[in-house]
């Protein structure tokens, strides 16, 4: 299996007629597949197909008719419904179930062609003799750290690992984002830790975070103060106040439940990087402590459906906690 990051030191020196392109990072995806037409050298308009949904005869038809004007033809296959269909007894039985027919060709392939097969789990294609596993997953904040330094590299600007965690963390690890960041830094030409701060916009969670934060280290003035900061950037109150819980919850679960960063992702439908930030909070919590926080949540949302002030409910409530 080949992860993202290091895709052009490994396929360097080796290069595979086809790959399972898995993962749950569209962005991540894309530059993989741009990685590939490069490293590849496929021309993008004489020598790219793109299927989707194809049956195993359009798959075949693509991958086995040549490009006239390119040695080698990229055939870039989504939503692959027909491999998931259950074969009958007799396709296995005669091998012309899909399976057996993408093995036949993955084995066929003469270096005329490279398929490339987009989904969202790998377990289908595991197992499947001469195709690569190319995981694009999304990046925790260590690898994306290191890809915010090695495109900087590329550009002869310097990123410090510092810096580069501080962007992944005010961006969420969201890659679209965070390639969008980095570049403006790079333009503006010197990256400290000073710049960033300026110039990266934080994510309205990471803003949580660093709220929740104040508030666990019980400085109540700097707790209001970035809450007055956020109401003043535009965010709503009621927002905020969903937001808040919403990190209050994941930190409880985070505390009381034996389930890895993974899992409890999976379960509250949340990206592992806000389960992280959860955790880092919660450990300055008891248990006991993270329950009676709920509860003055639940009495704030009962005032808020009272339509009473927003504001000072938030106040009160930031107070509240602060206190526990």
């Amino acid at each position: 299996m080949i992860k993202f990051l290091d895709m052009k030191e490994k396929l360097n020196s080796q290069k595979p007629s086809a790959f399972c392109m898995f993962g749950n990072d569209a962005w991540v995806k894309k530059r993989a597949l741009d990685n590939l037409v490069s490293i590849y050298q496929v021309d993008k308009q004489f020598g790219f197909d793109t299927l989707v949904n194809p049956t195993m005869d359009d798959l075949q038809l693509a991958c086995l008719t040549p490009s006239m004007f390119c040695p080698i033809k990229m055939v870039v296959c989504e939503d692959f419904k027909a491999f998931l269909a259950k074969p009958t007894m007799e396709q296995k039985r005669k091998k012309t179930d899909v399976r057996s027919q993408l093995q036949k060709l993955v084995a066929s392939a003469n270096g005329e062609f490279c398929l490339v097969i987009v989904a969202d789990d790998k377990a289908p294609f595991e197992g499947i003799n001469g195709m690569e596993m190319l995981d694009c997953s999304k990046l925790d904040t260590q690898s994306v750290a290191r890809w915010i330094v090695s495109f900087a590299k590329r550009q002869n600007v310097q990123i410090d690992g510092a810096c580069a965690t501080r962007i992944a963390n005010y961006c969420l690890n969201d890659m679209a984002r965070i390639s969008t960041e980095t570049q403006k830094l790079i333009d503006y030409g010197t990256v400290t830790l000073e710049t960033v701060d300026l110039l990266v916009h934080k994510d309205v969670e990471y803003a949580v975070f660093h709220l929740s934060g104040s508030i666990a280290s019980k400085n109540a003035q700097q707790a209001i103060g970035l809450y007055k900061g956020l109401v003043a950037q535009g965010e709503d109150p009621r927002g905020l106040f969903a937001l808040l819980y919403n990190f209050y919850r994941r930190a409880y679960y985070a505390k009381t439940s034996a389930f890895s960063a993974e899992e409890l992702a999976k379960y509250l439908s949340v990206k592992a990087s806000a389960i992280g930030f959860a955790k880092e909070i919660a450990g300055k919590y008891k248990a006991m402590q993270l329950k009676r926080a709920l509860d003055l949540f639940g009495n704030a949302d009962q005032k808020l459906k009272a339509f009473l002030d927003e504001d000072q409910i938030m106040t009160t409530l930031i107070m509240q906690l602060v206190a526990l």
